[in-house]
């Protein structure tokens, strides 16, 4: 059973240190840590090994470190990776004096502290980093669960964590379904979910289309690799998300116009180049002389192929973060579908660019009028599988040609957010 640890002010600083330094050696979170304030600590697990669960300010953001407790002069056999010294420190607590590590980076450990969140013992399941950043340090356990912990809290439950759980709830089932929340004091901690059957990035599987078509030539429907089947059912995969949110919060209307109004405003002040390109006035002025309105939604927020993956199953949404938290927002807010079909567009847009830009740099190959090619050929089938799914025709305006266009302004909209210096990724 856990419990809160008295804090005498010793141990607060003692832990303040350890919690201090541990963010400043996780190089990916890029993000040095000169002071740490504890908030409060629960004791996962007494005695040794021991867990300590630790809440603290570092500068104006929250961290969440899991301390392991061991002996001193104990071996570390059980590293998920490399680390150069992985003790932290020295921590005296009830059981006495104790080494502290990074919980999460040992697999004797962290199989602990998912015992604790799930209420189940976790024993000889292979224990496997499967990813470590600032949004969450995730490790596999064989075939039974993936296990997410949050280095970073907020005061509240986390939008794509509550996301993922309203999709489940809704019947969605196009993604890595959720065991068990790891909540307390209203923050979420952690995520446990069902591990997912032969998972391939949406991102690495339209650069292998990409190389193919490069390799072969020609036409991208004539190339071993073509993505247009892989885009349709993607773009279906989207709209029963997008169906399953209306079923899960529901829907409103807006007006189209101002939705237009606000996108011009922020490509304005970011990129206000964009807004020369050829067509956009028009575009943008058709729809502001509209007086249309259009269904607004719960909707996922950053909906990219890096975000997706191709299962033994189908397409899945990996990853539900931002959770329709909009960008430039810090809340979750309705808007138009449309805004994460243009999301998708703009990332197969965005990948065909890239994988030729850096294949053949000089363009001496001639590789960006076959990427082209590709980009339009698979955003035609992406947005095909949308609208054909049935049900999506109430999420949208009625006129194609609308659709079209408002679909383009959200485009220009990640456009101008890309244009802020973004290196070419899967976004």
């Amino acid at each position: 059973m856990s419990r809160v640890l008295e804090l005498t002010d010793e141990r607060r600083r003692s832990l303040g240190r350890l919690v201090a330094l541990l963010v400043d050696r996780r190089a990916t979170w890029e993000r040095a840590a000169a002071s740490a304030e504890v908030r409060e600590v629960e004791v996962l697990r007494p005695g040794r090994p021991g867990l300590l669960d630790v809440i603290a300010a570092v500068g104006r953001r929250t961290a969440h470190a899991v301390l392991g407790l061991r002996r001193p002069g104990e071996p570390h056999h059980h590293l998920v990776r490399a680390v150069d010294e992985p003790v932290l420190g020295a921590f005296e607590d009830d059981d006495g004096p104790g080494v502290a590590v990074d919980a999460v980076l040992d697999g004797e450990l962290v199989a602990l502290v998912l015992g604790t969140v799930t209420g189940t013992a976790v024993d000889g399941e292979p224990v496997a980093l499967l990813r470590d950043d600032e949004e969450g340090v995730t490790l596999g356990f064989g075939e039974r669960c993936t296990f997410t912990v949050f280095p970073w809290v907020g005061d509240g439950a986390r939008p794509g964590v509550e996301l993922l759980v309203a999709l489940d709830d809704a019947g969605f089932n196009h993604l890595s379904a959720p065991i068990a929340v790891w909540r307390r004091g209203g923050r979420d901690l952690g995520l446990v979910q069902e591990p997912l059957a032969g998972p391939a990035d949406g991102w690495a599987l339209a650069l292998t289309s990409l190389r193919d078509l490069y390799g072969s030539g020609g036409a991208p429907e004539a190339a071993g690799g073509d993505f247009a089947p892989e885009a349709r059912a993607l773009g279906t995969m989207t709209a029963r998300m997008h169906l399953a949110l209306v079923r899960a919060y529901g829907r409103q209307d807006a007006w189209v116009s101002d939705w237009v109004s606000a996108v011009e405003s922020r490509v304005r002040r970011r990129d206000p180049s964009l807004l020369e390109t050829e067509g956009v006035a028009e575009t943008i002025g058709a729809l502001e002389g509209s007086y249309l309105q259009a269904p607004a939604l719960r909707t996922h927020g950053d909906f990219h192929l890096g975000r997706t993956a191709r299962t033994d199953q189908g397409w899945v949404v990996a990853d539900c973060d931002p959770g329709g938290v909009a960008p430039g927002s810090s809340a979750p807010e309705p808007r138009s579908p449309l805004a994460d079909v243009a999301d998708m567009l703009w990332s197969l847009h965005h990948v065909a660019v890239a994988s030729a830009g850096e294949r053949d740099p000089g363009g001496r190959l001639g590789l960006g009028a076959l990427s082209q090619a590709w980009a339009a050929r698979n955003r035609r089938a992406f947005l095909g599988g949308y609208l054909g799914t049935p049900g999506v025709e109430a999420l949208v305006p009625s006129d194609r040609e609308v659709i079209r266009r408002l679909a383009a302004v959200f485009e220009l909209d990640h456009a101008a957010r890309a244009a802020g210096g973004r290196a070419a990724g899967p976004v």
